[in-house]
């Protein structure tokens, strides 16, 4: 061993500095840009085409996170005329996925659902909130989006209790097979919430995702 140099054991560790591994941005490039014309042998300077090459690269990192900023910007535009839109749904009825309404004793409901393909028989079905059936109704088969008015009575033609209904679609084609249905649910938008960057409207007592909207009408 030479007198002075004390031994040491090998390692595995990077030694990089934190910040070097990070990734560097335009002010770190032009930084190190500067750093290499000061440093450079006057007697062998950089050729123009390398130093226009690197210009060339900083110009382009730079386009590139103003880029980056300006769809920042604009991202939060959007998401804040999309959150004043959803203010203007409270007081709103709107149609939402789902099959459980607030009856009116002596009022209409309007039930909606849409069919995979065309039926030949399509019966609603509809059940007061113990269970019981209280209604069957014949309503239209058409491909799509379909809707029918309750009007409040049950099968005996006696008018209902205000409470908590739901409804279920049972559709059948020209050969007795039962096609895919989604029910539709009319409530009123009591009030909006916006969480991490997403707005969601409350109908029925349920907080939903504005996408889930597909109807908006005046009360």
């Amino acid at each position: 061993m030479i007198e002075g140099i004390l031994p040491h054991a090998e390692s595995n560790t990077s030694t990089t500095p934190a910040s070097a591994q990070q990734t560097l941005g335009k002010d770190d490039f032009l930084r190190l840009l500067v750093a290499q014309l000061s440093a450079q042998d006057p007697l062998n300077p950089m050729e123009a085409t390398e130093f226009t090459a690197q210009l060339a690269q900083f110009s382009a990192l730079e386009q590139m996170t103003n880029v980056n900023s300006t769809l920042e910007d604009l991202l939060k535009a959007q998401q804040a005329m999309g959150n004043a839109s959803m203010i203007n749904l409270i007081g709103k009825q709107v149609d939402v996925p789902g099959n459980s309404f607030e009856h009116t004793q002596g009022a209409t409901t309007n039930l909606s659902y849409t069919l995979d393909s065309e039926a030949a028989s399509t019966q609603i079905e509809i059940y007061n909130a113990t269970g019981n059936l209280v209604n069957t109704l014949n309503g239209p088969g058409e491909e799509g989006g379909n809707l029918i008015v309750w009007n409040g009575l049950d099968s005996q033609g006696n008018a209902v209790g205000s409470g908590l209904y739901t409804f279920e679609v049972r559709a059948t084609n020209s050969n007795g097979v039962f096609i895919n249905t989604q029910t539709f649910t009319t409530g009123l938008v009591t009030d909006v919430l916006f969480e991490e960057g997403a707005a969601f409207a409350v109908v029925n007592g349920q907080k939903l995702p504005a996408e889930q909207i597909t109807r908006v009408s005046i009360n």
